[in-house]
């Protein structure tokens, strides 16, 4: 119950922080919600040597009722200087709430988790900050190249290091195969999923190559 209660009171703290940074105009829209996206994935990727997969799965489902309510009625405010329509903190709680439901391991959760949150925050920061020289679209979205290779190398670097700690699991011929054609991968899959659903996606398709490669 305790270490229960240490992640809830984590994930409260780090709203907490979101919510003064931005009241102080210090973090505004897509940083802001990038701030949370990145810190509260990195906390939640660790969960599975803390707390059971059943609690997960429960936080999760109290993640997802609190973000439905807060799109309603405004309790943390990451949307109003966000100039397109996205879903990404509903799709984050349904990804907390899915994945120990296909996995029970735990290094697979937190590759999935971490790639989820810091490959694709990253990419977006970055993209924002330097890369609108070189921008493209699809489906009439823009897109940065800066953006997109963040998030290949990002995710290059989580898996070339998570990996390691299933080498019980993954033969080094499939951790090769994995480096080499599993960012990229992401980065179209980043690419073609719109309005936040990269969030549940992204994760779906890590897990599913670490178990392919198993």
């Amino acid at each position: 119950m305790l270490q229960i209660a240490a992640c809830l009171a984590g994930i409260f703290f780090l709203l907490v922080i979101s919510e003064i940074l931005g009241r102080q105009k210090n973090l505004r829209g897509d940083p802001q919600r990038k701030f949370v996206h990145i810190t509260a994935g990195v906390f939640i990727a660790f969960w599975p040597w803390l707390i059971s997969w059943r609690s997960i799965e429960w936080i999760g489902v109290a993640m997802l009722a609190i973000v439905l309510l807060n799109h309603r009625v405004k309790l943390v405010d990451f949307h109003s200087k966000i100039k397109r329509d996205t879903y990404g903190d509903i799709f984050f709680a349904l990804a907390v709430i899915l994945i120990p439901l296909i996995t029970n391991q735990k290094i697979f959760f937190a590759l999935t988790i971490l790639i989820m949150s810091l490959a694709d925050g990253l990419a977006s920061l970055v993209g924002q900050r330097y890369g609108q020289k070189w921008r493209y679209k699809v489906f009439h979205h823009n897109k940065t190249v800066i953006g997109s290779m963040t998030l290949w190398f990002v995710s290059l670097c989580v898996l070339a290091v998570g990996v390691l700690f299933a080498h019980d699991l993954i033969s080094f011929r499939a951790y090769v195969a994995l480096l080499l054609a599993l960012p990229p991968i992401l980065v179209i899959v980043e690419n073609i999923t719109l309005m936040g659903l990269d969030n549940l996606a992204m994760p779906l398709v890590v897990l599913l190559a670490l178990n392919l490669a198993r």
